[in-house]
């Protein structure tokens, strides 16, 4: 059984393609940091992947086909890369019986879902050298607003610009939390959450739009207006670099840890 062989029979491109080029990009800067024990280095990967990723898994309106896909697609993933967690593993088992009793996948799905759940189970191989990154590639445009979920709570942001050939999406979030989704009611004057230009983050792996994670949902596209207040003044930067996974931490810092 090989990694691939998996992925392919979930019949879920647009979300194991997200996953993989994630988890590229997040384990080969996880490399490039000394790491004491494969443990911390397993840490420091799959916490903010399983804190993205539950987005999907716990939304009201994900059918559930979709989230024991994602549930499968995500151990494998994880496994492929060399790690593994015991809850995304126990998930991914009992994904793959759901899958079965709701005779939603091939026949072929069927038959070796025993090795499959045997696989999820094997230990991974650490991998010896850093996955190849994928390019940096956005489908956001200047205009868009932008609902981002952490833990249940809900922060609003702002692209100001897309950085290079459609690289990287330079975004500024508003000031406030929100229990649900925002709308754009919500943002019209609405201040930065920061001023001086810190809450601006240029985000590398902030790719799709819909977010396979289910994590970042539009709000408006093209709209003329984005936060008040929060040029960069003289001396300051235009804005931080960061990536999809560590930008959930600059959320962190931005409002304050997530309850639990």
């Amino acid at each position: 059984m090989k990694h691939q062989q998996v992925l392919d029979k979930l019949a879920a491109r647009g979300h194991v393609q997200a996953l993989d080029e994630e988890l590229a990009r997040w384990v080969h800067r996880q490399m490039c940091r000394p790491a004491d024990a494969y443990e911390d280095l397993a840490r420091e990967v799959i916490t903010p992947v399983r804190a993205r990723w539950r987005c999907v898994l716990e939304a009201d309106d994900v059918p559930s086909l979709t989230k024991n896909v994602v549930r499968v697609a995500l151990a494998t993933v994880l496994h492929k890369y060399g790690f593994q967690d015991a809850a995304v593993t126990a998930e991914a088992v009992e994904a793959v019986d759901e899958l079965n009793r709701e005779v939603v996948l091939s026949d072929a799905f069927e038959r070796q879902s025993a090795d499959i759940k045997a696989f999820l189970r094997s230990t991974p191989e650490p991998l010896t050298h850093k996955p190849r990154r994928p390019r940096s590639l956005t489908f956001l445009r200047p205009g868009d607003v932008l609902s981002i979920e952490l833990g249940g709570r809900f922060h609003a942001a702002y692209v100001w610009k897309v950085t290079g050939v459609n690289e990287i999406p330079v975004i500024e979030f508003y000031t406030g939390t929100f229990a649900g989704p925002p709308v754009l009611t919500d943002l019209v004057g609405r201040e930065a959450a920061r001023p001086g230009g810190r809450a601006r983050f240029g985000v590398e792996g902030l790719t799709y739009l819909p977010d396979p994670a289910h994590q970042v949902r539009a709000v408006a596209a093209a709209h003329p207006e984005g936060p008040r207040g929060g040029e960069p003044g003289p001396g300051q930067g235009l804005y931080a670099g960061t990536d999809v996974m560590t930008l959930q931490r600059d959320i962190v810092d931005l409002f304050g840890a997530i309850a639990v």
